[in-house]
C-alpha cells in the first residue's frame, strides 16, 4: 500500500511557474485577480489552524514559540489588496519554516497556466551549479557561444550569487535544518523558476561573470535555443517505453572493475506502477546469488522516494535477524478537518482515513495501523549476507532517506557519498493531501504522519551522513566524473588485499 513517504522529488518541488522554452504562444485569461484584505486573512486563518491543529511536525524542528512569531510576521505583511501569486509569495517562506520536504505551498493551475505563458520570453540563458553561495555555468543557451561552461556567476542583474542563493532557499521546502537538498533542487531544472516568481524575468539580464584566468567581464546575454541536428528518434511503443521507463528506475550489473561484485541502481521506489517488485527483488538477489556476489552495491544517489512497501521488501534481503524499518507513524488527529469539510483537492487522502487504516494509540496521538510499521522479519532465500554499500547523497529523499537511516543503523554497512536529503530521524509522510485555501485557491501540500525510523539517537535535523564523504569540483561535476562509485571500487580492492596480506 503506498501509504509511507510517497510523495517524491517531482512533486515536492516548487511548481509555480514553470514554463515552456519558446515562444508565441497568446496569453491565456488573465489570473492576476486581487483578493481583498478580507478574503486574504480568512485564507491565512485556515493555513494557520490547519498547519497548527493538524501538521504532525509543525514543531519538530522549529519551536512553537518561533513559529508563532512568524506567523504573526507574516499576517501583519497581509495588504489591503493582493494577487494570489503575491499571497503565496508571502506564505510560502512561512510554510518552509516548518522544515518538512512534503509540506509546501504551490499556486492553483489556472495561475501557474497564467504564469506559464507570461515567462515564455523571460528564460534565463544560462543553467548553474551550486557551491555553497556560489553559481557556476552548467548549460549555455544564450547568445553568446564562447562562454566557458565552469565559468563563475558573480551576479545576476545586479545581486550577487549568494544573495540570489539565499534569497531562494527561503523558498524551498527541505527537511531539518540542511540546505543541500534545496541546492539539489534548484540544480534539477527549477532555478528559473523560483528566481522568475522572486525576482522577475526579461528578455535580456545582465550578468558579472569571471572566468578561469580570474578576469571579470559584465554581459548581457539573451536566451537563444541551439537549433536541433539531425532527425527526431522513432516514437517507442508503449511496451518499449515502459522498459525504458523501468531501466531508468532499477537496474542491476556486475561490474568489470572490480569481482565478484553487484551493482543494484534504484532511482525511485516508484516500479511497483509498472511491474510486481516483489518478483523484481526476488529475481534481483537470486542472480546475485547466482554470480556469487560477495560485495553488493546500492546506488541510491538519485532516489527521491515512492512507495515505502519497495524499500522495507528489499530490506528483507539485506537483514540478519528481526529489523523496523519503520518506527512509528503518528498523527494529531483521527481524520483532519479539511477532509471533513471536502476541501481536498486529491480525494483518495479521505478514502485512506479508516478506522481500518488510523487506530488511537495513545491521548491525542493516532497511528498509521499498516504492516510496514514496526518489526519485521527477514527473508531466508537469497539473503544477501556479503559485504554491503550504500551510494547516497542530497537527492535520497523521503522513503529512500528512511530506508538508509534504517539500515545503517542495524546492519554492517559503508555508506559513501554525501548526506542525504531526507532526515535521519524520519519524514512527515504517510497520507499527502493537497488542500485548497478557499478564496485565493492556493495549494497546501499536506502531510499526515509524523514517519521515525529505527534509529536510536537524538534527532539533530540533519539528513544521513555517509561514512566516506565525497565531494566534487566544479571541472570533475562538468566531465561527468563518478567519483562515488570509483571510491566504492577502491574501497572494495583495499579490503580484498587486505583479506589477502592476513
Amino acid at each position: 500500500m503506498r501509504l509511507l513517504c510517497v510523495v517524491i522529488l517531482s512533486v515536492t518541488l516548487f511548481c509555480w511557474s514553470q514554463y515552456v522554452r519558446g515562444q508565441g504562444a497568446a496569453l491565456p485569461i488573465n489570473y492576476e485577480r486581487k483578493f481583498s484584505k478580507v478574503e486574504l486573512r480568512a485564507d491565512f486563518r485556515y493555513l494557520r489552524s490547519i498547519l497548527e491543529q493538524e501538521h504532525p511536525g509543525v514543531n519538530w524542528y522549529t519551536s512553537k514559540e518561533s513559529m508563532n512569531i512568524a506567523f504573526e510576521d507574516a499576517y501583519k505583511k497581509i495588504a489591503d489588496e493582493m494577487t494570489e501569486k503575491d499571497f503565496g509569495l508571502l506564505l510560502k517562506p512561512l510554510v518552509a519554516k516548518i522544515r518538512c520536504g512534503h509540506t509546501d505551498l504551490r499556486f492553483s493551475p489556472e495561475t501557474r497556466k497564467w504564469e506559464r505563458a507570461k515567462n515564455r520570453s523571460f528564460v534565463l540563458p544560462l543553467g548553474f551549479f551550486i557551491q555553497g553561495d556560489r553559481l557556476f555555468i552548467a548549460r549555455n543557451e544564450s547568445n553568446d557561444a564562447s562562454l566557458v561552461l565552469g565559468s563563475e556567476v558573480l551576479e545576476i542583474e545586479g545581486n550577487t550569487a549568494g544573495k540570489i542563493l539565499r534569497t531562494l532557499r527561503k523558498y524551498l521546502p527541505a527537511d531539518g535544518y540542511g540546505e543541500a537538498f534545496k541546492d539539489a533542487t534548484l540544480e534539477a531544472g527549477f532555478f528559473d523558476e523560483y528566481y522568475l516568481s522572486v525576482f522577475g524575468g526579461k528578455e535580456k539580464y545582465q550578468f558579472s561573470i569571471k572566468n578561469a584566468q580570474g578576469e571579470v567581464k559584465s554581459q548581457i546575454l539573451e536566451f537563444k535555443p541551439r537549433v536541433p541536428t539531425g532527425n527526431r528518434p522513432p516514437r517507442l511503443s508503449k511496451e518499449d517505453e515502459t522498459q525504458r521507463r523501468l531501466t531508468r528506475l532499477r537496474g542491476l550489473s556486475f561490474p568489470k572493475e572490480v569481482a565478484s561484485t553487484a551493482l543494484l541502481r534504484i532511482s525511485s521506489f516508484s516500479y511497483d506502477d509498472y511491474e510486481s517488485f516483489l518478483m523484481t527483488h526476488e529475481r534481483f538477489f537470486q542472480e546475485i546469488e547466482q554470480n556469487h556476489a560477495a560485495n553488493l552495491i546500492i546506488d541510491l544517489r538519485q532516489n527521491s522516494g515512492g512507495n515505502h512497501e519497495i524499500a522495507l521488501d528489499l530490506m528483507k534481503y539485506l537483514m540478519d535477524s528481526t529489523f523496523v524499518l519503520t518506527s512509528h507513524a503518528e498523527a494529531p488527529v483521527m481524520i483532519p478537518s479539511f477532509i471533513l469539510n471536502n476541501d481536498v483537492e486529491e480525494q483518495d487522502a479521505s478514502r485512506a482515513f479508516s478506522e481500518r487504516i488510523v487506530k488511537k494509540c495513545g491521548e491525542g496521538t493516532y497511528c498509521l495501523n499498516v504492516p510496514s510499521v514496526g518489526k519485521h522479519k527477514p527473508y531466508e532465500q537469497y539473503r544477501f549476507k556479503g559485504n554491503l554499500y550504500i551510494l547516497i547523497g542530497e537527492q535520497t529523499f523521503s522513503a529512500a532517506s528512511s530506508f538508509v537511516a534504517s539500515l545503517k543503523e542495524q546492519r554492517k554497512s559503508t555508506l559513501v557519498g554525501r548526506e542525504t536529503g531526507g532526515g535521519e530521524a524520519g519524514c512527515n509522510g504517510g497520507i499527502i493531501s493537497t488542500v485548497v485555501l478557499p478564496a485565493t485557491k492556493l495549494r497546501l501540500q499536506f502531510p499526515h504522519f509524523r514517519i521515525t525510523t529505527a534509529v536510536k539517537a537524538p534527532n539533530i535535523g540533519r539528513g544521513v551522513i555517509p561514512n566516506v564523504n565525497v565531494e566534487y569540483t566544479i571541472q570533475e561535476r562538468l566531465n561527468k566524473a563518478d567519483l562515488e562509485l570509483e571510491k566504492t571500487y577502491e574501497l572494495i580492492r583495499s579490503a580484498e588485499i587486505s583479506k589477502l596480506g592476513h
